[in-house]
């Protein structure tokens, strides 16, 4: 995991359902709709490294969103 909130801004064009799912599960979370995607990519920047576990069965997990 990322040790700050970051500084280097990334943009994305998303549709409005994505966005709003954001905002839901920053608002739930109690941080940004940035904190929420930079949360992400560290677990999928985990899981490419196999450092991503199940936290029920402790299986690594692979996030690939590759079709």
């Amino acid at each position: 995991m990322a040790r700050c909130f970051g500084e280097l801004p990334i943009t994305a064009k998303v549709d409005r359902e994505t966005r709003d799912f954001l905002d839901a599960e920053a608002d739930r979370c109690g941080v940004t709709r940035a904190e929420v995607v930079r949360r992400l990519l560290d677990d999928y920047r985990d899981s490419r490294s196999d450092q991503l576990q199940c936290p029920e069965c402790g299986e690594t997990l692979h996030l690939d969103p590759c079709p």
